[in-house]
């Protein structure tokens, strides 16, 4: 199919790297207009301009920081203002800490903040323009390991526990006035995200094929094409009978065991998404 999101505006956020930047991509691809929320101004630029070039619409209009409500506000009226409203909102900005040398409370409240209060901030910046036109569709980012986890990560998977409970609360709410609510689960996806943890190189490429091997029943890490093309469908008309639905998007965790099944046989897991 093309063209499946012509005409609809999206807002993404953590556009700038990783599963957002390949939802901008998609969603491009689809007919959509993307307002590309991210931090980076080197790289909102960058991925204006491929996009562009590829034959889409896309704006960058600065950055875009979750963790500050004015930024949030910035990017919501600039798309406002030029476009009139914002039917897709994909929330995908989001960040470990684990790997930085602060303390535990500053981790607690950084994690906590970005990924937690960020999306919260961002989504309820959005939802009213959504419930003044009636229409709308919200896309939120959490993870496998919030319910399902194969290694502790107290902090991060708590802050994404959050943000499926804002989904089916949301969900529940808007769902009269004709605005869908959803959320993506992913499991471990090839991203930023893995350099808080470990080295680059033969360390982080170790961890990987580790997890990939004992906790992934299709045996592979993800990557972030393999994320943005649920999240179409979640965006588009072919999930209009979904809403409040929080989806595992892992290669069968969440719902199968792995061949190894580390987890549940008590083995010491590898790592974890």
């Amino acid at each position: 199919m093309k063209d499946m999101l012509a005409g609809r505006v999206a807002l993404v956020t953590g556009a700038t790297s990783g599963m957002g930047e390949a939802i901008s991509k998609t969603f491009a691809n689809e007919g959509a207009i993307v307002v590309i929320g991210g931090r980076s101004s080197g790289k909102g630029h960058a991925l204006a301009a491929e996009i562009t070039a590829a034959g889409g619409t896309a704006r960058y209009y600065g950055p875009m920081d979750v963790t500050n409500s004015d930024s949030i506000n910035a990017t919501v009226n600039a798309t406002l203002a030029e476009f009139g409203k914002i039917d897709i909102l994909a929330t995908f900005a989001g960040k470990t800490f684990d790997g930085e040398n602060i303390s535990a409370k500053e981790n607690y409240e950084k994690t906590i903040e970005s990924n937690m209060t960020g999306t919260f901030d961002t989504v309820f910046a959005v939802l009213p323009h959504m419930k003044e036109r009636k229409t709308g569709n919200i896309i939120i980012c959490s993870s496998n390991g919030a319910f399902n986890p194969t290694t502790p990560a107290y902090v991060y998977h708590m802050s994404k526990a959050a943000c499926e409970s804002l989904t089916v609360n949301l969900a529940m709410e808007v769902a009269p006035l004709g605005i869908r609510v959803n959320c993506i689960k992913p499991g471990p996806i090839m991203t930023p995200f893995w350099d808080e943890l470990a080295a680059q190189g033969a360390e982080i490429d170790s961890l990987l094929a580790g997890i990939a091997a004992h906790e992934v029943p299709l045996g592979r890490i993800g990557t972030p094409d393999d994320i943005a093309g649920p999240a179409l469908f979640l965006a588009s008309d072919l999930s209009s009978y979904i809403t409040g639905l929080c989806l595992y998007v892992g290669g069968g965790i969440g719902y199968v065991y792995s061949h190894a099944q580390s987890f549940i046989l008590g083995k010491t897991p590898t790592g974890g998404a």
